[in-house]
């Protein structure tokens, strides 16, 4: 407080209150002080009001009556704003008692930060009045002593020292802080006190409390940081006020011996009470459930402490609550829909992959849902499918109608300069969006190959790859003393019914990453053994010293090499003491069998290792502790074959603290069947909450009290058995949840029942597995359900298996996305971790911000192919009959690769199901030309090809036509690639063929067409010739080519005829792409549909010739030559 401010209102008061007399004292002090000397002044009052400054007041948990309430104080423990609270010599605190705690919550808009307006009274006259005294005092001494002489007062102190006053009247006032707030009126006061705020011992970690990483090793204790104790209260609400200086908060501190668990779902809220130390039942609390604004629905707590009520859950919702004793609690509860049940469309690509220029072919299926397992067909109605780049620009749009049985396909093509990235499908149906995903790739062919020659066909894990890579030039020269620098990464292979599944590529140390080609171009290649089926991506980049750096991926297929075995036993789990047999068998064959088993006891690390009989196929083990154990098998070399993990009860067997262990005794049920469930609790409990969720909480139970829905069984202190019947409704899944709360805390444990959904059995059969480039392939098909054949719709791609490795699959298993396994609609929480806070501020209130993504370019690796096509087949309608069967035909593509093909079908029911097969196209000798097929008038070109062959040193014949002249050549190729120099004399244009022929047999055959251009500039010359009766001499120039004579009657004609030089403009310009508008403008208009994929193509070229156009506008949309 400003001491001169007031003083002068003082010194009204007194002129008006004091009587005569003191007044007159008064007077003659003044004077008195007057005719003082001014070296004999007193100090002023130098005396400023405490500022205070802000902190955080918090209680971060409830309490109960035995236990001591506290709240939390955060006060800046390190800057300036320390020093400006110091002097202010702590922090007064006031507790008061809420007598209406329901009605004082329902009161708040914010639970957590309660508002109560403040009784504010300013710094009081104390200070000013202890002031004016000393001063006054002090004044008065003065004229005193001015009255007598010095040597008099000098002779009166020495005669009399305890008249000496020496500097006490010159000493500064003894200043008291009190609060500048009064007590509230409103509730009753329990108690206040002021608390040290510096001197008290700051919040720090528990003893012993080191984990790595956390914020104990680095964050020190801060002063200011502190627990301010409260005491043992009764149960009730209780607000807590701290002030300094003028700084204030408020907190309320929910004390109780009763804790709310609450399970909250889309329509429901269930409610659980119980007793906070001990964990039992507590019925009779009266509960509330709001959203902050108003009373949603309300109700009490029956004898087994539940209460269910009913209404549309908000995202955020409280439980506001008052036991029996007068204990009051809230529980904050958060909601959002994770399954909403609605039309699900399934929108799927012939591949995830492709290149600029593809057509790119789109499925739809789809299937209205009212619940996890029914169905019905999806209304029949049109549908726009929009096609979006990477950049997010619009592509096109192309119709789609769906009709509930057979759903929908459309398909488009690709721009020629479309940009690589991400694409999105977005399909608009009866006024919602669905989505769906591409991606698209460009390569560039490099100006040397490289190819990859191993050692072995087949490699096994434990083998080290071994084999050698050779750079040749298109004319076969070797590239010598190439840089070459390896870089290796592994993808681990797994099979998940009958799915080949690609992990993470992780990258693998190569002892020499850095090698040089030598004399013949060959780089010796020694890669380490894969310990796991996997998948080795080689990527080299090869410098012959030229401008770009070769880069190519080589993939390596490393299967597994030893036998691979289940293991399995009838349950997860068993009783100590108990013989539990376990079974294993053969997935394949192969000579490696198992020679032992071992155990490991996960507690204390035990290990047990025991042999297996010769020809077995079962072994028996008798656990004698209860705990977890992981189970192996090994051969003879001590390679792990198959493990298995199993859990065993007993005595003893405890969960680790804060968590409970729930242990299935099957990972799949078939309905009809119990679900076995190990329930292990960290301590001793006797009562606990068993709910069945999903949507909402479809079964409650006690554990004190078993429900009908299920049996329990206490096997000792900590361990219960739960047997659950397993009914249709359960599918696909369902959640068994085990809650209760102890000592203040409280756990909970989620376990899934999977239970079996019928699928179709889609199965693909090819009459053989390998086939040569041109080949006919015949395709069955064939849809059953559970074991009997069905009718049923499907879609059938025939893709390349190195598209899946470049880019795995973007859709999913069409089974998981018709019926995934649901989310739990059930969010959990509790009363005991509500938390209240306050920030203290001063009257000024103090007010409390783009996605990056970078598309990733995907490099296609450069394979021995002559057709560029991924795709061999699309049928995206097909249907099986009665008997479940179906066929197809193609003509396999001229590509040496792996196919997939993957099939995917519904049934009239709704049932789906997706099928896999694998089949080849290989060739022992492969041809592929290397030269140029356009040469200039004198040309003498040095034509060759190579030839790639999988055996060493086998002969064959190289036999080549060209302007009817044969030549045959005998060879002894190497294995990998072999260049061949041809012998003909080519020097006119013409058809060159080439036939590759071992023991009389055809094995390859190619053939391309050569031309030769004058060497003068290309000139168009068009002359209009009037035809009459005989013969018409054209009289055209010497070296005239490329002639085309076309008959014009009409005006009409006479324009469309030059309609071709329009199109053949050279692509680029401004008038060139603007020219190409007209042809494709007139020629779309002349289809008869422009549904077709015909009409849909030039469409698409419309398309990109507009957005062209609009790229090389420049500013103020005016066009230049170029677009600069």
């Amino acid at each position: 407080m400003d001491t001169q401010r007031f003083q002068s209102q003082f010194h009204w008061h007194l002129s008006f209150k004091f009587s005569g007399a003191i007044a007159a004292c008064l007077s003659l002090s003044l004077v008195g002080t007057g005719l003082a000397n001014a070296d004999d002044s007193l100090p002023s009052s130098n005396y400023a009001p405490p500022a205070g400054g802000t902190f955080f007041l918090l209680a971060d948990s409830s309490f109960s009556s035995s236990e001591e309430a506290k709240v939390r104080l955060e006060a800046p423990g390190r800057d300036y704003r320390r020093y400006q609270m110091e002097e202010y010599g702590g922090v007064d605190v006031r507790l008061y008692r809420i007598p209406d705690p329901m009605a004082f919550l329902r009161q708040q808009k914010n639970l957590h930060r309660i508002v109560v307006q403040p009784q504010y009274l300013g710094d009081g006259l104390n200070n000013t009045l202890t002031w004016l005294w000393d001063n006054w005092y002090g004044k008065s001494r003065r004229v005193m002593q001015r009255t007598f002489s010095s040597q008099s007062r000098q002779n009166v102190t020495q005669a009399l020292p305890e008249l000496q006053l020496g500097n006490a009247i010159i000493k500064p006032s003894r200043y008291v802080q009190n609060s500048q707030f009064s007590p509230l009126k409103k509730y009753p006061l329990v108690e206040q006190f002021r608390y040290p705020l510096w001197q008290a011992k700051p919040v720090e970690p528990q003893q012993g409390v080191k984990l790595e990483g956390a914020s104990s090793n680095f964050i020190s204790p801060q002063p200011g940081n502190i627990y301010i104790p409260l005491g043992k209260q009764e149960p009730g609400l209780y607000l807590v006020e701290a002030m300094v200086g003028g700084y204030r908060a408020t907190t309320v501190v929910f004390v109780s011996d009763t804790v709310a668990l609450s399970k909250v779902s889309g329509n429901e809220l269930l409610v659980w009470t119980a007793g906070k130390k001990q964990g039992e039942a507590k019925p009779g609390s009266e509960i509330l459930w709001t959203d902050g604004l108003g009373v949603m629905t309300r109700g009490v707590t029956d004898d087994s402490g539940t209460l269910q009520l009913q209404h549309i859950s908000p995202e955020r919702s409280y439980i506001l609550g008052k036991d029996a004793e007068g204990g009051v609690f809230v529980s904050e509860n958060f909601f959002y829909e994770s399954e909403i049940y609605n039309t699900r469309l399934y929108i799927f690509t012939d591949r995830p992959l492709y290149r600029a220029g593809d057509r790119v072919d789109v499925k739809v299926m789809g299937r209205e849902f009212h619940d996890p397992l029914h169905s019905s067909p999806i209304v029949s109605a049109p549908a726009k499918l929009s096609v979006l780049d990477a950049n997010g620009s619009l592509l096109q749009t192309i119709n789609v109608t769906l009709d509930a049985r057979n759903g929908g396909q459309g398909s488009f093509r690709l721009p020629e300069n479309a940009v690589a990235g991400g694409y999105e499908l977005r399909l608009a149906y009866r006024k919602q969006v669905y989505s769906s995903s591409f991606r698209v790739a460009n390569y560039i062919k490099p100006h040397f190959e490289i190819g990859l020659a191993l050692d072995k066909k087949d490699f096994k894990t434990g083998e080290a790859v071994s084999g050698k890579l050779q750079l040749l030039y298109p004319d076969g020269e070797p590239v010598k003393d190439a840089s070459v620098q390896l870089s290796l990464r592994a993808q681990q292979l797994s099979m998940v019914g009958n799915d080949l599944r690609y992990a993470g590529r992780f990258p693998v140390s190569l002892e020499g990453s850095d090698a040089v080609s030598d004399d013949k171009g060959n780089v010796a290649l020694n890669l380490p053994a894969a310990d796991k089926p996997s998948r080795y991506l080689l990527t080299v980049s090869a410098s012959d010293g030229a401008a770009y750096r070769v880069t190519t991926t080589k993939e390596i297929l490393i299967e597994r090499g030893l036998a691979h075995y289940s293991l399995s036993t009838s349950a997860q789990y068993s009783n100590s003491g108990e013989s539990v047999v376990f079974r294993y068998a053969a997935l394949e064959s192969s000579k490696q069998v198992p020679v032992k088993y071992e155990w490991l006891r996960l507690e204390d690390r035990t290990s047990y290792s025991g042999d297996l009989p010769s020809g077995g196929k079962s072994f028996t083990v008798n656990f004698d502790k209860p705990g977890n154990y992981n189970l192996t098998l090994r051969d003879k070399d001590g390679l792990i074959l198959a493990g298995l993990s199993h859990a065993v009860s007993g005595k003893g067997s405890m969960a680790h603290a804060g968590t409970v262990d729930i242990v299935a005794n099957k990972t799949l049920y078939q309905p009809g069947e119990t679900a076995k469930m190990l329930i292990t609790f960290p301590e001793p409990i006797d009562e606990a909450l068993l709910t069945l969720e999903r949507d909402r909480v479809e079964q409650q139970s006690l554990l004190s009290h078993p429900a009908n829905w299920l049996t329990l069984q206490r096997l000792n202190d900590t361990q219960y058995e739960a047997r659950v019947p397993v009914s249709n409704s359960f599918a696909p899944n369902i959640t068994f949840s085990v809650l209760y709360t102890r000592n203040g805390q409280y756990s909970f444990q989620n376990a899934g029942i999977k239970v079996a959904v019928p699928q179709l059995d889609i199965r693909v059969k090819t009459d053989k597995t390998h086939y040569q480039p041109g080949e006919l392939v015949n395709v069955e098909l064939t849809s059953s359900l559970k074991g009997k054949p069905v009718s049923a719709q499907l879609t059938v791609g025939v893709v390349d298996e190195m598209i899946y490795a470049l880019q795995p699959e973007i859709a999913p298993n069409i089974g998981k996305f018709f019926y995934p396994l649901g989310r739990n609609n059930v969010r959990t929480s509790s009363s005991l971790s509500f938390i209240s806070y306050d920030q203290a501020l001063s009257s000024e209130p103090v007010a409390p911000g783009a996605t990056n993504r970078s598309e990733r370019r995907v490099k296609m690796l450069e394979r021995p192919r002559r057709e560029e096509v991924d795709t061999a087949a699309w049928m995206p309608s097909l249907t099986t009959d009665k008997q479940g069967k179906a066929y197809f035909t193609f003509l396999m593509p001229d590509s040496l690769t792996r196919w997939r093909i993957t099939a995917r079908g519904m049934n009239g029911d709704g049932l789906v199901g997706q099928g896999r097969a694998y089949l080849r196209s290989e060739k022992n000798l492969y041809m592929k030309w290397s030269m140029p097929t356009v040469y200039r008038m004198g040309d003498k070109p040095a034509a060759g090809l190579f030839i790639f062959s999988q055996q060493d040193n086998e002969p064959v014949a190289l036999v080549t036509k060209f302007a009817g002249a044969e030549m045959r050549q005998t060879l002894t190729l190497h294995k990998g690639a072999n260049y061949i120099s041809l012998t003909q004399n080519i020097q006119q244009s013409g058809l060159l063929s080439a036939e590759l022929q071992q023991n009389g047999q055809v094995q390859d055959s190619i053939s391309t067409k050569l031309s030769f251009v004058d060497n003068s500039w290309p000139v168009e010359q068009q002359k209009n010739v009037m035809l009459a009766g005989g013969d018409n001499a054209l009289m055209l120039p010497e070296q005239a080519s490329n002639i085309r004579l076309q008959s014009s009657e009409t005006p009409q004609e006479i324009f469309r005829n030059n309609l071709d030089a329009l199109v053949d403009e050279p692509w680029g310009g401004v008038i060139n792409t603007g020219s190409r508008l007209i042809p494709l403008s007139l020629a779309w208009r002349s289809l008869a549909d422009h549904q077709s994929a015909a009409a849909n193509d030039i469409r698409q070229m419309i398309q990109d010739n507009r957005l062209r156009l609009m790229q090389l506008a420049g500013p103020g949309a005016r066009f230049t030559w170029w677009g600069e």
